[in-house]
């Protein structure tokens, strides 16, 4: 049949067709910009009355034009063929619709056909037919067809079924408005390719551009009312391919600009302080930033420059993107996420862009670029990754808990969920979803906390829209700990501890505070279709590995409860759940619960622990019993593994207690300490403290409070890992060390029997960035002569001109008319000498528009002029719709020139004629052009000035009133608050942890502070470092944390002598999680906080304030920093005693015993040379003393040591090394 229906469709793609309806074209006419050079032969057709001759002369402008490119190609959904299509087939799964009219010759498509749903839920085929989503299909065979006959064929269906869908859909509904953006990209898409075929008709094409732009008209009038989601990005990216690939339109110009600004006001909006987008799921992520790409490749393609920021927010979503990636490189499936490939194009496009190669060896699945040194990485107010590795057997967990005001539908219900994966391949994994349609599979997967790896209560769901919040997180090569609050039950409290014991295993810890009522709870879990065992005795549930009689092993998980005094468990499996693995959902499959009752606080603790593929690993826990303290409080355990007994500590303390576990003791946050099944310390951790001992002997000690430190045995070698930076020392028990590395790097130690104590130091490689001193010639500024020429002012409305100098308007017809100028800065001032000329009405207008997006979105300061008399307004239009924000009356005549200065800078819109000044604080429109402006009234506009209000290479404004003035940069609040961010600071990478060192003179005057923000990026975001002054006169310095919902946290607030009655120099640094902040250059105040962790700098005041002399330096590294100094040159006089570390010859060198005047190099002498992979092996030396257990690496392989060795090979036979890969 297909073949048949071809034929007759190659026959008739030669008929004639009717000649252009004349009052299509003319139509068209009236939309086209005819005053274009190349639109003369069609305006000269349409001038003499011949419609016909217009269109024909349309068609062959279009086939021959050159110079604009439209880089955006699809290859079409659906299953049917481009020469299925062709013959009016459509084919989506087991769906098939054979739409062609064999009467009238053509395709006709019931665009309302169910596609097997049902009225109220219709198959998903219905809108992939009405995104035109097959459209790809034609022009991918079109392309590559060489046949001019199939090539017509192809064409006529493209043109039978767009202007099929025109006709018989010439409105749609509010929520189809997402179908048509999607439409109008195909649509645009689809002309760049078919433009030139020489068999359509013009009279058709005139109804296509007829139809592209009244979907363009539609979009534009919409888009303002979907400005929360994905939807607006959309339509605003369908806008802009059709402004630049079809200037001939009039309209193209506004859409153009309307588009871009319009992005950028979503997308400041909906950037998170941490860098990620705000919809909480991984597939609308990207989908996000493949719009943003989208836009840069055709703006790039035509010779366009978009806003900075548009780049690099695509970078930041790509980032988190790439920060994310399980170890099999795909998405974690939380939200609406049902893409195993989301993201790949956007981590692609960003290695491009910056020339990332981790990124490209995520896109290219691990065959190109070089493999990622970002560790475990937290975005703060979304989610967490903990990961041992970057290769594809590494462990892997994903902490989603992002606190988002987003609460439609691509929301779960899913606040501290949890993915986790090891061995190759997903062991614990959110189910994702299947689709959009109402089945009782997907209602449950979308909107149940049943179907995710959080704590349900009371059988309900999380609450939307509330607050979740992290307070903890410390990361090094040991460990890793993630603490998080939702508050999805109120006033019941989840809080969530997950520590990883790296590599090896986890210990998840729910504690459920806040109400004293009973409830049922559940901790969920969820697997990728694997049957669930539980032993009835220990409640220990198995998964995987070879519980599958007669199946292949498999990695696997054990999941180990250990409950608090009082708690009675009940494990159920469930066989009922559902999961998204790959491109497939599976049903009726295990997951399992953890249920109890109970009031009051509550809470259980479970071990996680992954294998490899084989039998599971028998491993059991119990609770170390904590006399009179609650699990809310604190909480112990005993692990028992296969191989090793570990015993761990929390604290929930605000300030953690000296607390005995077990026999062992600790004053720390966390504490972990494990030992071989012979007794030997093998490896032992803490964090934000400085002890732990064991049996009353000292396992690790510290001069002061350490943020974290792990420790690993291995061997003769002792490996310590510091993430925030220490200044002290550090006594740790390692009896068998003749070696000890310090964050990959050999330090100097010294022993006292089994103790070893090593001196560290906070160290930084901070790089200037920054520095200002407010200069008045550094702010760009334009005056517009108007000699002769309109200098890129496009006349929206109105008849405007370049005369005698100056810019004029003529028309007093009663509209609305516009010049507008998009070469404008985003903080700016606007001067312009505007004298009123003839009126056509008694109420007129004249001023200037700034943040111009268009004719229905800008801001206004006019001067009206009415039977009233004259009146100063700022004015917003939004959407079409005005609101007068500020206004007042203006001691003028109604025909007197004036001189009008605008100020926009962040949210604070002031407007000044003569003595008189309005101001305004309003967000709606942060970014936009500005106009020249009237309304029915004609006017001259003369030394029209636009400046920067702040440098625009550097700064941005956020709040309050701002200045640049001799020297200096003013803040005064509006609304209590100013602010300025330093955009130049910004991170590339939000992954990446960002330290800073920052000066500023700052004067403050009045009540109030004024100061420096570290790891800004908003006003809810980063920390304050700030001098202050009290209503009673006292003077204070204060550090303060903000994270949106996890702030305002004070961390420090200290009394200061300092009058502050004129200047000071503030000086703020932060290195990990060391906040320090110095006056006049002495330390004043430190802090300790983990939360925030990436941003820029920004400078604030909630007092009237100046600044000067801004300096700031900066390091964004995935690097673990150096925590030892570099040793000295070997020098032979000198005495070394044992752990002494000197350099030598290119290679570092640490004393085995005392020595004097004896070079290092002798293969038995006193000095041991060290050296490490990339992967912190060692590497085999002649000179350095292994030990039964060490591993190295030598001549591309791995080794084992056996018994003691040195200065033997690996590699001998029935030498003392194993070979191990």
């Amino acid at each position: 049949m297909v073949a048949g229906a071809l034929a007759l469709a190659l026959v008739v793609t030669g008929l004639p067709s009717a000649p252009a309806a004349a009052d299509e074209m003319s139509d068209l006419g009236g939309l086209l910009d005819l005053a274009r050079p190349e639109l003369a032969p069609v305006a000269a057709r349409l001038a003499a009355g011949d419609e016909a001759g217009a269109a024909d002369e349309l068609q062959v402008h279009f086939a021959n034009r050159t110079g604009i490119e439209l880089p955006v190609s699809g290859s079409g959904i659906g299953d049917a063929t481009a020469d299925e299509l062709a013959a009016g087939i459509f084919r989506f799964g087991a769906e098939t619709r054979d739409f062609y009219n064999d009467a009238e010759l053509r395709i006709d498509v019931d665009w309302q056909d169910l596609w097997g749903g049902t009225q109220d839920s219709p198959g998903g085929a219905q809108v992939l037919m009405s995104d035109l989503s097959f459209m790809g299909k034609l022009t991918r065979a079109y392309q590559n067809e060489d046949d001019p006959q199939l090539r017509s064929t192809y064409a006529a269906a493209w043109m039978d079924i767009s202007l099929d869908f025109f006709a018989d859909n010439p409105t749609w509904a509010t929520n189809r408005n997402l179908s048509g953006a999607k439409r109008l990209s195909q649509l645009v898409a689809a002309f760049a390719v078919f433009r030139a075929e020489p068999t359509i008709e013009a009279s058709d094409l005139t109804a296509y551009l007829l139809g592209v732009h009244a979907t363009t008209d539609h979009l534009v009038d919409a888009l303002q009312r979907h400005v929360g989601n994905n939807w607006y990005l959309s339509m605003a990216r369908s806008i802009y391919l059709t402004a630049i690939y079809l200037p001939e339109f009039s309209a193209s110009y506004s859409w153009e600009w309307f588009a871009v600004r319009s992005v950028e006001r979503f997308m400041r909006a909906y950037i998170k302080g941490d860098g990620v987008y705000r919809e909480p799921a991984f597939n609308y992520q990207a989908y996000v930033a493949d719009l943003l790409n989208t836009l840069l490749e055709v703006a790039n393609a035509n010779g366009r420059t978009l806003p900075d920021p548009i780049p690099r927010w695509s970078d930041w979503i790509a980032d988190s993107l790439f920060a994310t990636r399980q170890p099999n490189l795909e998405p974690a499936l939380i939200g609406d996420s049902p893409n195993i490939d989301a993201g790949v194009g956007t981590i692609r496009r960003a290695a491009e862009r910056n020339s990332w190669s981790d990124f490209a060896w995520v896109a290219s699945g691990r065959t190109e670029g070089t493999v990622p040194t970002l560790p475990s990485t937290l975005f703060p107010i979304s989610f967490a990754v903990q990961r041992s590795g970057w290769d594809a057997d590494a462990q892997y967990m994903l902490i989603n808990n992002q606190n988002s005001s987003y609460t439609a539908s691509h929301r779960h219900p899913d606040d501290l969920s949890l993915v986790m994966a090891a061995y190759g391949r997903p062991l614990i994994v959110d189910p994702g979803v299947g689709d959009y349609s109402p089945t009782p599979t997907n209602q449950w997967m979308r909107y149940t906390t049943e179907a995710h790896n959080t704590v349900e209560v009371d059988g309900a769901p999380q609450a939307p829209g509330v607050t979740r919040r992290m307070s903890l997180w410390r990361t090094n090569e040991g460990l890793d700990i993630y603490q998080g609050q939702a508050f999805g039950y109120q006033p019941v409290v989840h809080d969530r501890v997950v520590y990883f014991v790296k590599p090896g295993f986890w210990v998840v810890s729910d504690s459920l505070t806040g109400d004293t009522a009973a409830h049922d709870y559940r901790q969920l879990w969820h697997f990728p279709g694997d049957p669930v065992s539980v032993d009835p005795s220990t409640n220990v549930a198995t998964i995987g590995f070879d519980t599958v009689p007669g199946a292949e092993p498999v990695s696997g998980v054990q999941l180990v409860p250990v409950t608090p005094e009082g708690v009675e468990l009940a494990p159920t499996v469930h066989d009922d759940g559902a999961v998204r693995v790959g491109e497939d959902v599976l049903t009726d499959v295990d997951f399992l619960s953890y249920d109890w009752s109970t009031s009051g606080d509550t809470g259980l603790d479970t071990v996680v622990v992954p294998g490899a593929a084989g039998p599971a690993p028998a491993t059991t826990a119990t609770r170390i019993d904590l006399p009179g303290v609650t699990h809310s409080t604190a909480t112990a355990m005993q692990i028992d593994l296969p191989d090793a007994v570990g015993r761990f500590y929390l604290s929930r303390e605000d300030v953690p207690s000296q607390r005995v576990f077990g026999e062992a003791e600790t004053d720390a946050k966390t504490a972990y300490l494990e030992r071989s099944q012979d007794g030997g310390l093998t490896r032992y951790s803490l964090t934000r403290g400085s002890e732990l001992l064991d049996d009353g002997e000292p396992v690790l000690s510290a001069s002061g409070v350490v943020s974290d430190v792990s420790v690993d045995l291995l061997g003769a070698t002792a490996e310590v890992s510091i993430g925030d930076p220490f200044t002290g020392t550090i006594t740790i028990n390692a009896p068998d060390a003749n070696v000890v590395m310090v964050n990959g790097s050999p330090a100097a130690f010294s022993r006292d029997g089994d103790q070893v104590t090593v001196t560290t130091e906070e160290t930084s490689a901070l790089n200037p960035v920054l520095t200002e001193e407010f200069a008045d010639a550094s702010l760009d500024s334009t005056t517009y002569a108007f000699d002769d020429s309109l200098e890129g002012w496009t006349p929206v409305e109105g008849t405007w001109a370049a005369q005698s100098g100056a810019l004029t308007q003529s028309s007093t017809a009663d509209m609305q008319s516009f010049a507008a100028q998009q070469d404008v800065p985003n903080d700016a001032i606007i001067t312009a000498e505007i004298t009123p000329g003839t009126s056509g009405q008694r109420t007129t207008r004249t001023g200037v528009t700034f943040r111009y997006h268009d004719a229905s979105n800008y801001y206004r300061a006019n001067v009206l002029t009415s039977s009233a008399g004259v009146t100063l307004q700022l004015v917003k239009v939004y959407n079409g719709t005005s609101t007068t924000l500020a206004e007042s009356d203006l001691p003028l005549g109604s025909a007197d020139p004036y001189t009008m200065t605008v100020s926009a800078i962040g949210r604070h819109l002031v407007a000044t004629v003569g003595d008189t000044t309005i101001s305004a604080t309003d967000s709606q429109l942060p970014t936009g052009g500005a106009a020249a402006y009237t309304h029915r009234r004609a006017a001259t506009f003369d030394n029209i000035t636009i400046s920067e209000g702040l440098d625009q290479a550097n700064w941005q404004g956020l709040a309050g009133e701002v200045s640049v003035s001799s020297g200096q940069l003013n803040l005064t609040p509006v609304d209590g608050w100013a602010h300025v961010l330093a955009a130049s600071t910004l991170p590339p990478r939000f992954s990446l942890q960002c330290d800073y060192a920052a000066t500023a003179t700052v004067t403050i005057n009045g009540v109030g502070n004024a100061g420096i923000s570290l790891r800004d990026t908003s006003d809810t975001y980063g920390y304050r470092i700030h001098i202050g002054r009290t209503s009673t006169g006292s003077r204070y310095l204060g550090i303060i944390r903000e994270a949106q919902r996890s702030g305002p946290v004070t961390l420090a607030s200290v009394p200061i002598s300092d009058p502050l009655t004129g200047p000071v120099e503030l000086g703020a640094t932060i290195q990990g999680d060391h906040i320090v902040a110095t006056l006049n250059g002495v330390e004043v105040a430190e802090a300790r906080d983990t939360v925030v962790r990436s941003g820029g700098v920004g400078l604030h005041a909630s007092t009237a304030s100046s600044f000067e002399n801004v300096t700031v330096e900066q390091s964004c590294d995935s690097a673990v920093s150096d925590a030892v100094p570099a040793p000295p040159a070997w020098d032979a006089g000198t005495r070394y005693a044992q752990g002494d570390l000197v350099a030598h010859g290119d290679s570092t060198w640490v004393t085995s015993w005392w020595t004097q005047n004896q070079e290092p190099g002798d293969a038995y002498g006193p000095w041991q040379e060290v050296a490490t992979a990339d992967d912190r092996t060692a590497l085999w030396t002649p000179t350095r003393i292994f030990i039964a257990g060490d591993v190295v690496e030598h001549q591309g392989h791995r080794y084992e040591a056996t018994w003691w060795t040195r200065n033997e090979v690996p590699g001998t036979a029935h030498g003392p090394w194993r070979l191990l890969e």
